[in-house]
């Protein structure tokens, strides 16, 4: 009996010091995950500003320091008493098979959802402007096309023309043999939310004189950029400029896996599906990156805006890199447009737009803020 009572302390003791290093395991990541910590894994993001994202952060530690005194003042003690008590085995096949519960429930969640089609996060096909599919870099628009949507209480017209430029109007093309003016890059660039008059594009135009081409596709990473960059500029005999922008809060887009994309040599992949589309799920509600994921990112974003510069000036066009600053801008979207920009000494066009000159439903620039930027870019390349 006596030995029979040792060997339940024992146990005992063993369970406890599981348990206090458990507890100590998951107190320590809650505490290492500060700020610091998120500067090294968290990039800016576009529907809501860094300090909602510390926020949100701050939740996260908060729950894992929950688990760790739960395990350290509930768990730790519960089987202390059960293995002294001798009733260990009981205790061990009850936390078994809530493991095995838990990992069968999440087996099958994940067996459903391999049911599904996997689309990247960027993947749109169902709203205005209408995109079509392209092997090469994901996806553009749809040719010859005219729409309409509802956006901040407000009907946009979005129309394309024969290569799925942004357009006045359907069928409309541009003349590839006048001086252009191209701008390529995404959202911003094309006009969401505006119409035609009131985008970049179509203002700078206005201002200068010159012809523009408005090649930017919706949702499109600096990578695509290039890729769309390379197989459209050709077309354009003579080429005056070509712009192109850069913002913190896209730069996340960059490190995209999950379709066609670029690594840092600027080699070519098809889509990734991750190996667990669950833990894919749970890092794109995080917005968690690793650290090499982000390093491989800025080399892949800095190689392939050095190109794009390149192919500008091969044709005799010149590059200009739009950098717009939304008002007020975070430490953390300075820190990723130094990091990024100003350590490869990439020279660029910062454009300060106020938080009142852009829509409060999306974050785009409304009329003023479009305008705000076609000034400066037109004042950029008359300099």
């Amino acid at each position: 009996m006596g030995r029979m009572e040792r060997g339940g302390t024992g146990a005992a003791k063993a369970a406890s010091l599981a348990g206090w290093l458990a507890g100590a395991a998951l107190l320590l990541l809650a505490l290492r995950m500060g700020e610091g910590w998120a500067h090294r894994h968290f990039l800016p993001a576009w529907a809501y500003g860094w300090e909602t994202q510390l926020r949100i952060l701050l939740v996260l530690r908060l729950i894992v320091a929950a688990a760790a005194l739960v395990v350290l003042f509930l768990l730790r003690p519960w089987l202390a008493r059960v293995f002294r008590a001798g009733r260990g085995r009981q205790a061990l096949f009850t936390l078994l098979t809530s493991a095995l519960a838990v990992a069968a429930a999440l087996a099958v969640t994940e067996g459903v959802i391999r049911i599904k089609t996997w689309r990247s996060v960027q993947e749109r096909w169902d709203q205005e402007p209408v995109r079509t599919r392209e092997p090469l870099y994901g996806w553009g628009f749809l040719p010859n096309h005219a729409g309409n949507v509802r956006l901040g209480g407000r009907t946009i017209h979005y129309a394309t023309g024969p290569y799925g430029y942004r357009t006045p109007a359907a069928g409309v093309g541009v003349d590839l043999a006048k001086p252009t003016i191209v701008f390529a890059g995404e959202s911003l660039v094309f006009g969401y939310g505006l119409d035609w008059p009131d985008t970049i594009p179509a203002q700078v135009q206005a201002i200068t004189g010159i012809q523009t081409a408005n090649i930017a596709v919706n949702a499109h990473a600096i990578d695509q950029t290039y890729l769309r960059v390379r197989a459209e500029l050709p077309r354009f005999r003579h080429p005056v400029a070509l712009v192109v922008p850069f913002m913190a809060r896209t730069m996340d887009r960059n490190l995209d896996r999950d379709r066609p994309h670029l690594d840092a040599a600027l080699r070519w992949h098809p889509a990734e599906a991750p190996s667990f589309r669950l833990v894919e799920m749970a890092r794109r509600v995080t917005r968690y990156r690793s650290t090499d994921s982000i390093a491989q990112g800025t080399a892949m974003t800095r190689a392939a805006l050095a190109r794009i510069f390149a192919l500008a000036t091969a044709r005799g066009a010149r590059p200009l890199l739009l950098v717009p600053q939304f008002l007020p801008e975070s430490e953390r979207e300075r820190e990723v447009r130094r990091d990024v920009l100003d350590a490869a000494h990439i020279p660029y066009l910062l454009v300060p737009v106020p938080a009142e000159e852009r829509s409060p439903s999306h974050g785009h620039p409304d009329p003023r803020g479009a305008r705000r930027i076609a000034e400066a870019v037109a004042a950029a390349l008359r300099r």
